[in-house]
């Protein structure tokens, strides 16, 4: 009896060994088809260097995303080519959601001049708002107003440097076309990005920059500033002064005037990961402190959600298309 007793009690802890195991295999399975896996890290590209517009949205963004994932969360600034560089390096990586790209107008500029293939390779998650561009100088440089600017630049062709982030991005467009509309009177400089552009325009070895209202609000020390090129006045209290073009006198001046921001990720990302990071973000930007970031620095709300933001892609694909046209620079 004893012996049969005891053997009752191993054939019964065996199946207590074998319940458990099962238990534990099938939580194993369940946890391995969760997505985002808490053990992986999100990883958002931002395509330009730190410290600029794009790249100050995306770290205020970034941080109450953080808040809606089991997971690790960081940004990776990967600069170079108008954001073609950051662009071209989600497209090498899997399209498993865990790379994000800090996507908008510069990836659309930077794909119609043949530099990356990006807006034809990626997949809208959420669409962001618009951070308006601003013409500004440095203070010991003679020109009061935007009239004066374009009047020195008229007088003496070539001679006035007109600074952007780089001529693959959307202040590279920008400028482009407030050199079309002048007669090619100033001479379009790129730089590596935003924070550049700044250093150089406040080192004076820039006469003139385009940078994101973000940037002008992010730094007390910037320069002067001449013109919004957004069809209204910021509604930032100290750039309220700052006339738009039709106030600054040229109201037939065309140009696009700011730049949008979106969060995409690679083409072929399976739906459910999109809808996760759509709802994650959803959250993000709804959240106090994004909307109170976006109302501190003037951003003008785009909100919008998976196909919409792609069809909102594509209708700045054709805005851009025939002002990269007129100045040569189409290839797409």
């Amino acid at each position: 009896m004893l012996g049969n007793s005891r053997g009752v009690k191993i054939f019964f802890l065996g199946l207590s060994f074998l319940f458990v195991a099962t238990v534990l295999f099938a939580a194993g399975k369940k946890e391995e088809g969760r997505w985002p896996d808490p053990e992986k890290t999100i990883t958002m590209v931002v395509p330009f260097a730190a410290g600029g517009g794009t790249d100050l949205i995306f770290r205020a963004l970034v941080e109450e995303f953080k808040k809606q994932v089991p997971c690790n969360v960081v940004i990776s600034n990967i600069g170079g080519a108008g954001s073609a560089t950051g662009t071209n390096e989600v497209l090498r990586l899997p399209a498993d959601g865990y790379t994000l790209l800090a996507s908008g107008t510069h990836t659309v500029a930077a794909t119609l001049q043949g530099l990356t293939e990006g807006a034809f390779q990626i997949e809208g998650i959420i669409g962001l708002n618009w951070d308006p561009f601003i013409v500004a100088t440095q203070v010991n440089k003679p020109w009061k107003s935007f009239r004066e600017l374009v009047d020195a630049a008229k007088a003496k062709p070539k001679s006035i440097s007109l600074g952007n982030a780089g001529m693959g991005g959307a202040t590279g467009v920008a400028s482009i076309g407030i050199n079309q509309a002048f007669g090619g009177a100033f001479n379009v400089t790129p730089f590596g990005g935003g924070a550049d552009l700044l250093a150089a325009v406040l080192g004076g070895h820039c006469d003139v920059g385009i940078f994101s209202q973000t940037e002008v609000v992010a730094n007390r020390n910037m320069p002067r500033s001449l013109v919004v090129l957004y069809e209204k006045r910021s509604i930032i209290p100290e750039l309220s002064d700052v006339p738009t073009l039709p106030e600054a006198g040229f109201p037939n001046v065309k140009i696009p005037a700011g730049s949008y921001r979106s969060v995409s990720v690679k083409k072929g990302t399976p739906p459910e990961v999109k809808q996760v990071l759509a709802q994650a973000f959803k959250k993000a930007f709804e959240s106090p402190g994004f909307q109170e970031y976006m109302k501190k620095n003037g951003l003008i709300p785009a909100f919008t959600l998976l196909k919409d933001t792609d069809a909102y892609f594509e209708e700045l694909r054709q805005m851009y298309i025939p002002i990269l046209k007129e100045a040569g620079l189409l290839k797409r």
